[in-house]
C-alpha cells in the first residue's frame, strides 16, 4: 500500500468521529430543549442542530470523495500487481516468494513450468519438500546460514546447485540464489525470494565436457605417437605426452614451457610459420606437414606433424600430433635414390639427369646452359686386361674426382658405361669447366696395386637457341665428344653446326695423311732452344708440319690427333725422326753454325709402347751418322703414366743407346718424384701454360720456381717453353732456369729459313747481358 492510499484511509477514520460527535450534540440539545423549552434554548439548540447537519453533510461529501479515491487507488494497485505479475512471468528464471515458515507465498509462471505445477498449486507448498532427498539437508543448512546473516548482507553466500523434483518426480538440476526484499529491514520473519535457474543442460554439458576432457587427457598421454598442446600466442608447450618425450630423448617435465620453435629445425620454421599464420587468422583449422625436431643428443628426427586448433579457458591452443616418420622417409628416400642414382658411383643416373636438364632448359635463356659429355679414353682396355672389378673401382675413383672439382650448382651424372655428363648454368664458360674436369681425370689411379693413368675426351654443347631439349644438347655434346676422340683423345671439343661434318672431314684427313706420308708431305720444323747462361742456341725442338697440297701448311693440332686415332703415329714419328736427323747431318756436313746443336724430337705414346721403336731410333741414327748424344727424345707426362712399367723398360732401352730423355709439358700431368727418379730422364720442360703468367701471376711464378728447384734437386736440366717476353726471360734467369725456347727466340721454321735466320735470337738475348728492368 502506497502513501496516498494510506492517507485516504486515515481521512475515512476522521469522518466517523465527526458524525458521532454531531449525533451526540443533537441528542444533548434535544434533551436540553426538553428540560428548558425557552426560545433562547430553542435557538441555541437549533443552531447546534444546524451545525451538526452541516457537519454530517460535509462529512458525507468528504467520505464520498474519499471513497472514490480509494476505489481508484485499488484499481491502480490491481493494475500494478498485474504488471508486476507479467514482469515476473516474463523472467527467464523461476521466482518464488517464501514466507517465514518456508512455504511458497507467490511464484511466477517459469516456476510453475519448472515444477510441473500451477501457480495456485505452488502457493502454500513447502519449498524444501520439492528439494531432492540427497540435497535437502545441505540446502537447509546453507539457507539457514544465509537467512541468519541477511541483516548484514544484502544477498546470501552465493548460488547453490541442487536437484528439484517436479510433479512427475523428475529431477531438475537448478541453480538457486536466496534474496531478502530490501523493504523488510532487519526483520527476517518477512520471508525471502528464491530465484531458480534450470541448469540441467548446462550441468549435463559440463559433465560431458569434463568426461571428454578426461578421455582426451587419457588418450593424449597414452597415445603411441607424440602429442603436444602448444599455445598459439607464444608457441610455448603447455602439455606433452611421454611418447613425444621418448621420441626426442628428453625428460617429460623439461618439455613443458619450452617453445616449439626451439626444437624445430631452422629450415622447417618458414613452412610451419606460414601454416601457423593460416590457423591464427582463421583461413584454415588444421594443417599437415613433415618437419624435423631436435633430440637432446643433437640429432634431428623427421616427424609428420598434424596441427589443429582448440581453445581452453579462453586460450587458443594447437593440438599437435607428432608422428616419427624418420624410418619411413629413409626408406622412401632410399627408393627414390635408387631410382635416380647410379648404384656404382652414387651419382645421379641418366633418367635423373634428363629430367633435371629439361626443367633447367625450360626456364633458361639461350646461352645459359652447357652440357659436357665426358668419355674415358681406352677404358675398355682396363676392363679387358685387368677385369671388370678393377674397372668398377676405377669408375668410382673417377666419379669422386669429378664430383670434387664441380661446383655445388653444377650437375654431375653417370650417363652409362664409362661416360659421364656435367651440365652447368649461369653462363659459365664450359671450356674452363671442361679443362678442370679433364685435368681431374688425368691423375694416376692405383687400383688393386695397378697404377693406371686415364685420360678423357670431352665434348660440350650450349643451348644457343630457345626450345632445345635435354636430348638435343646431349646429342650435340656427344657428337663433340666423338670429335675430341677423333682429334687424338684427351681433348676438349665444342659443338658447332659443323661438328658432324667435321667428323667426316677428320676421316678424310686420316686418309689423306696416309698418302701424305708416302709423298713426304710431313716435314720437320725447327724451333731454337737457348742456353740462358751463355745466351747461345744449343739445340732445336723438332715439330711436325704437313704441307698439304690443297689446304696449305697444317699445324700439328690439325692432323696429329687423326694420325693417333688412325694408328699412324709410329709411321709419322719415324718419318720426322729420320728427316730431322738427316737435316742435322746436312748442317754438320756444310759446316753451318748449328752443326754442334742437338735435336729434341717428340715421341708419342704409340711410339713408346711400340716394340719396334728402339730399332727405328737405332736405324735412324745409323743411317744419318748422327751420334746418339746429339738426340733428345721428349715424352709427355701422359705418355709416361699410361703404363709406367712398360714406359720404364722402354726408356731404359732407349737410354742405353746413349741418347737423352726429357719429360715434355711438365706440370700438366701427374708424375711424382718417385716416377722422375724411376725413369732415366735428364731434363724436364716447364709447360708454356705456367710460363705465360711468369712475373705477372704469383701462382705461375711459384710453380715455375718450384719446378726449377725440383729439377735441380734431382740433378735434372730445366727447359722453359713458350717464352715470349723479356719479363719472362729475366724472371727465368733469376730463378736459375737452364734453357728456354719460345717466340722470343724464334718461331718454328723450316730448315732453309733456320739456316739463315739469326736476328730473332740475337735480339732476344740482349736482355740477358743488359739486365733490362721490367
Amino acid at each position: 500500500m502506497n502513501a496516498e492510499t494510506s492517507r485516504e484511509f486515515r481521512a475515512w477514520w476522521l469522518i466517523l468521529p465527526v458524525v458521532a460527535v454531531s449525533a451526540a450534540l443533537i441528542i444533548v440539545a434535544a434533551l436540553r430543549v426538553e428540560a428548558d423549552p425557552s426560545p433562547t434554548m430553542v435557538a441555541v439548540v437549533g443552531g447546534i442542530g444546524l451545525l451538526a447537519v452541516v457537519a454530517v453533510v460535509a462529512t458525507a461529501v468528504e467520505a464520498r470523495r474519499l471513497g472514490h479515491r480509494f476505489r481508484h487507488t485499488i484499481d491502480e494497485l490491481s493494475r500494478t500487481e498485474t504488471a508486476v505479475r507479467q514482469l515476473l512471468d516474463d523472467l527467464p528464471d523461476a521466482v518464488m516468494g517464501l514466507d517465514a515458515s518456508g512455504e511458497i507465498a507467490t511464484a511466477n509462471q517459469r516456476a510453475a513450468e519448472l515444477t510441473g505445477r500451477s501457480v495456485d498449486d505452488l502457493v502454500g507448498r513447502a519449498f524444501l519438500g520439492m528439494v531432492g532427498d540427497t540435497d535437502r539437508e545441505s540446502v537447509t543448512e546453507r539457507w539457514r546460514f544465509d537467512v541468519s546473516t541477511e541483516a548484514e548482507h544484502t544477498d546470501g553466500a552465493g548460488p547453490v546447485v541442487f536437484e528439484l523434483i517436479d510433479s512427475h518426480s523428475q529431477p531438475h538440476l537448478v541453480e538457486a540464489s536466496l534474496h531478502r526484499p530490501s523493504s523488510s529491514g532487519e526483520d527476517v520473519s518477512t520471508g525471502v525470494v528464491v530465484v531458480l535457474r534450470d541448469v540441467t543442460d548446462r550441468e549435463r554439458s559440463t559433465v560431458k565436457l569434463e568426461q571428454a576432457r578426461r578421455r582426451f587427457q587419457q588418450a593424449f598421454h597414452s597415445a603411441p605417437t607424440g602429442m603436444a598442446l602448444v599455445r598459439l600466442d607464444d608457441s610455448k608447450i603447455v602439455d606433452a605426452n611421454q611418447s613425444l618425450a621418448d621420441m626426442l630423448a628428453r625428460p617429460l617435465e623439461s618439455m613443458i614451457g619450452i617453445g616449439i620453435r626451439e626444437i624445430t629445425h631452422p629450415d622447417d620454421l618458414r613452412a610451419a610459420s606460414t601454416q601457423r599464420a593460416r590457423l591464427e587468422i582463421g583461413i584454415a583449422d588444421t594443417y599437415l606437414l613433415d618437419q624435423r625436431y631436435l633430440r637432446s643428443d643433437g640429432e634431428f628426427v623427421w616427424a609428420r606433424t598434424r596441427v589443429s586448433v582448440t581453445e581452453d579457458e579462453g586460450v587458443a591452443l594447437a593440438i599437435t600430433h607428432i608422428e616419427d616418420v624418420t624410418e619411413q622417409r629413409r626408406a622412401a628416400e632410399q627408393l627414390t635414390y635408387a631410382a635416380t642414382h647410379d648404384g656404382l658411383t652414387e651419382l645421379p643416373n641418366r633418367a635423373a639427369l634428363v629430367d633435371r636438364l629439361d626443367q633447367l632448359l625450360a626456364a633458361a635463356l639461350p646461352g645459359q646452359v652447357s652440357v659436357l659429355f665426358i668419355d674415358l679414353d681406352n677404358f675398355k682396355v682396363v676392363n679387358d686386361s685387368l677385369g671388370h672389378g678393377v674397372g668398377d673401382q676405377l669408375l668410382r675413383q673417377i666419379a669422386s674426382r669429378l664430383r670434387h672439382v664441380t661446383r655445388d650448382s653444377d650437375r654431375l651424372a653417370r650417363f652409362g658405361g664409362d661416360e659421364f655428363v656435367v651440365f652447368v648454368d649461369g653462363g659459365v664458360d664450359p671450356a674452363v669447366v671442361a679443362e678442370r674436369l679433364r685435368r681431374a681425370v688425368q691423375a694416376p689411379v692405383v687400383v688393386d696395386g695397378h697404377e693406371l693413368v686415364i685420360t678423357a675426351s670431352i665434348g660440350f654443347a650450349v643451348n644457343v637457341e630457345a626450345g632445345l631439349t635435354a636430348d638435343d644438347l646431349l646429342r650435340d655434346a656427344d657428337a663433340a665428344m666423338y670429335r675430341a676422340k677423333a682429334a687424338g683423345r684427351d681433348r676438349i671439343e665444342a659443338f658447332t653446326v659443323d661438328t658432324r661434318s667435321a667428323s667426316v672431314a677428320a676421316l678424310r684427313t686420316s686418309t689423306e695423311l696416309r698418302r701424305g706420308l708416302e709423298r713426304g708431305e710431313v716435314v720437320p720444323y725447327f724451333q731454337p732452344i737457348v742456353d740462358l747462361d751463355g745466351g747461345r742456341v744449343v739445340g732445336f725442338e723438332v715439330l711436325a708440319r704437313w704441307l698439304h697440297p690443297e689446304r696449305g701448311l697444317l699445324l700439328p693440332g690439325q692432323f696429329l690427333p687423326m694420325a693417333e686415332d688412325a694408328g699412324l703415329m709410329v709411321e709419322l714419328g719415324g718419318c720426322v725422326l729420320r728427316d730431322s736427323l738427316a737435316q742435322l747431318a746436312h748442317w754438320r756436313a756444310v759446316g753451318l753454325q748449328f752443326a754442334d746443336c742437338s735435336l729434341a724430337v717428340n715421341v708419342a705414346t704409340q711410339q713408346l709402347v711400340d716394340g719396334d721403336f728402339l730399332h727405328v731410333v737405332r736405324e735412324a741414327l745409323g743411317e744419318t751418322g748422327i751420334d746418339a748424344d746429339s738426340l733428345w727424345l721428349e715424352i709427355t707426362e701422359t705418355a709416361l703414366m699410361a703404363d709406367t712399367e712398360a714406359a720404364a723398360v722402354s726408356l731404359r732401352q732407349l737410354r742405353s743407346l746413349g741418347l737423352h730423355l726429357s719429360v715434355d709439358d711438365f706440370g700438366t700431368g701427374y708424375s711424382s718424384l718417385t716416377y722422375l727418379k724411376r725413369f732415366p730422364v735428364e731434363a724436364i720442360k716447364v709447360d708454356r701454360s705456367f710460363v705465360s703468367g711468369l712475373g705477372l701471376e704469383s701462382d705461375d711464378t711459384s710453380i715455375v720456381e718450384a719446378v726449377v728447384r725440383l729439377g735441380h734437386s734431382l740433378g735434372l736440366s730445366v727447359v722453359a717453353e713458350g717464352v715470349e717476353t723479356p719479363l719472362q726471360l729475366n724472371r727465368l734467369r733469376d730463378l736459375g732456369c737452364d734453357k728456354a725456347q719460345g717466340y722470343l727466340f724464334g718461331r718454328p721454321r723450316p730448315a732453309d729459313i733456320t739456316e739463315t735466320e739469326r736476328s730473332d735470337v740475337d735480339t732476344a738475348m740482349e736482355p740477358i747481358t743488359e739486365r733490362v728492368d721490367v
